[in-house]
């Protein structure tokens, strides 16, 4: 069966239509993060494409649809590649996107119509490949690794990027006359494989957004709605966190950034119950608010994990930072009956490592961290040279 590209056209766009404004409503019916409005704005784009292509092939010397078209794809992968540093906490760079999109247009202006209807084509292989390899590297870090859906946008990413790298090298090599271009890496077959993506893309984004605000709000052993005195939740947290990085920065003031982690939780669960477990939790938010730096933000952000971001101490190491809360743990019993204290371990990192980024900041501790556990509950490490 042969399909004309006129029809190929508007049925992509119907897919890329469908699935955009699905995505979009499901965005502004919950909590509007601003990835998720990044996100959004990635999937008009998308939806700019398909209707500058469907006016290119449709109607004879609108070759400057196809300008826009080329254009609106690359702003669309962009975005979702600067949607996934928002999430993780990072600085969108929005100014990249848009730079990217206006040189992918330029490329085609350029060549105007005597370029044909691959005109500046290599330069929209190259800006999808691209953005499309940076977004599946951010969708394994940060906020987005520990989020099982993710690993599906990485997927797809990832097979975006490498589609798009061989059909530029093939495009560049042998022409777009040639047969296996035509065959594998043609319209029509762009197209399909378009389709299938942009289906599963939406539906991960969709599932990431619902499964984001859960694991913002619940621990290992129940939701944070256990209130602590003193300690804010992690979305509150990073809007606090991202503004003191941003005067921080102006002032050149270095932070230091600490996370903790209550070790045996699980255990503590199983022998005491959950009860007690939320007590130890709460007793460790308690300690950790009495004996921080008057002038530090905590957050609470689940599964008995705790964030502290402060000002580097005048006297001493970070390091002494989290000494102080480690002595008042292991002198305050979670119960006085039983006896039973908190070991909480510690990973640390400074503005000095890594700048004013916060998800930097939180995956360089988180790191530290976990080399914190492999050593032994209760241990305190550095991320290098604090």
């Amino acid at each position: 069966m042969n399909i004309d590209i006129q029809t190929l056209l508007i049925a992509n766009g119907a897919v890329v239509g469908i699935s955009g404004v699905s995505f979009i409503l499901s965005t502004a019916l919950r909590r509007n993060e601003t990835y998720g409005r990044t996100w959004a704005i990635a999937f008009v784009a998308g939806m700019l494409s398909t209707i500058s292509y469907i006016i290119w092939g449709a109607t004879t010397g609108t070759w400057w649809a196809a300008a826009i078209g080329n254009g609106a794809i690359v702003l669309a992968l962009a975005l979702m590649w600067a949607g996934c540093r928002q999430f993780n906490s990072r600085g969108p760079l929005l100014w990249i996107p848009f730079a990217a999109t206006a040189a992918v247009v330029a490329a085609c202006l350029v060549e105007g119509p005597d370029g044909g209807d691959w005109a500046g084509a290599w330069a929209l292989f190259l800006g999808v490949s691209v953005f499309a390899a940076l977004a599946g590297f951010e969708s394994l870090r940060g906020r987005l690794r520990h989020a099982f859906d993710a690993r599906v946008l990485t997927v797809v990413f990832w097979t975006v990027s490498l589609y798009y790298f061989l059909r530029m090298l093939i495009f560049i090599t042998l022409g777009e006359n040639n047969a296996l271009f035509t065959g594998y890496f043609g319209t029509v077959t762009t197209s399909f494989i378009g389709m299938v993506l942009v289906i599963v893309a939406a539906i991960s984004m969709t599932a990431i957004q619902p499964a984001a605000a859960t694991r913002a709000t619940t621990t290992g052993t129940r939701t944070e709605s256990l209130v602590i005195p003193g300690v804010s939740d992690r979305i509150h947290f990073e809007q606090q966190a991202g503004d003191w990085l941003v005067r921080a920065k102006r002032d050149k003031e270095q932070l230091v950034l600490l996370t903790l982690a209550v070790d045996g939780l699980g255990h503590i669960n199983s022998a005491f119950g959950k009860e007690f477990g939320d007590d130890t939790i709460y007793t460790v938010g308690r300690i950790t608010c009495r004996y921080a730096p008057g002038a530090a933000l905590i957050a609470h952000t689940g599964g008995g994990r705790f964030l502290m971001l402060t000002t580097s101490p005048t006297i001493g190491s970070p390091k002494t930072i989290a000494e102080r809360i480690q002595t008042a743990l292991v002198e305050t019993p979670v119960d006085r009956i039983k006896g039973i204290r908190a070991i909480a371990t510690f990973g640390v990192a400074s503005t000095g490592e890594v700048g004013y980024d916060l998800g930097e900041l939180v995956t360089l501790a988180a790191g530290a961290l976990d080399e914190a556990k492999s050593i032994q509950p209760g241990t305190i490490v550095l991320s290098s040279t604090l």
